[in-house]
């Protein structure tokens, strides 16, 4: 059987994103697939694939302009394929109902507002890269993290992803994509 062919797209503001994207490539990979992934400013039509997985960063509650354009640019491309979709926000990294429910009606509101309806969603923690932050980005975040009983010491990053989540995500996706992870 020849070797699934996956595109896997991303948009990522501070790199937790990709980072993410970049770790369920690599487990792609491991089961064979060839994987074409990419930034979304540099991706294709998604067509001509077995598999078709999006994510995305969730920054002041909302997806990246980036990804909801390549998401209504190519909706019925992607209605014609499977779809696994990934989200990382600060939101998933807080264990409790309130912010999962948030979490669910981010995803919720942009599959709605772009018509996607993808087979498989993964919502995963993101970092805080105060490192990476200027002034009042690190400021803000450093409020915020403070008000929900998060990390506030800005003289480091703090990562919050659940790799073995991310994995699990991955292999579930090989599977959209008619891949055996056995």
């Amino acid at each position: 059987m020849a070797a699934a062919r996956i595109l896997l797209v991303y948009h990522s503001d501070e790199g937790q994103t990709e980072k993410v994207a970049h770790r369920i490539e690599e487990v792609f990979e491991r089961h064979g697939a060839r994987v074409s992934c990419l930034d979304v400013s540099n991706a294709p039509p998604p067509v001509g694939h077995e598999l078709v997985v999006l994510g995305d960063s969730i920054h002041v509650g909302s997806h990246s302009k980036e990804l909801e354009r390549y998401l209504r640019t190519h909706r019925q491309q992607l209605a014609a394929q499977p779809l696994a979709m990934f989200q990382v926000s600060m939101t998933s990294s807080y264990d409790d109902e309130e912010h999962d429910t948030l979490a669910h009606d981010m995803f919720h509101d942009l599959a709605s507002d772009t018509g996607v309806d993808p087979a498989m969603v993964g919502l995963f923690a993101g970092a805080l890269a105060y490192t990476r932050y200027g002034w009042f980005k690190r400021k803000l975040m450093q409020r915020i993290a403070s008000s929900e009983g998060g990390d506030t010491d800005t003289s480091v990053d703090h990562e919050y992803t659940d790799w073995e989540a991310v994995e699990q995500f991955a292999l579930d996706a090989l599977s959209l994509a008619g891949v055996d992870t056995d």
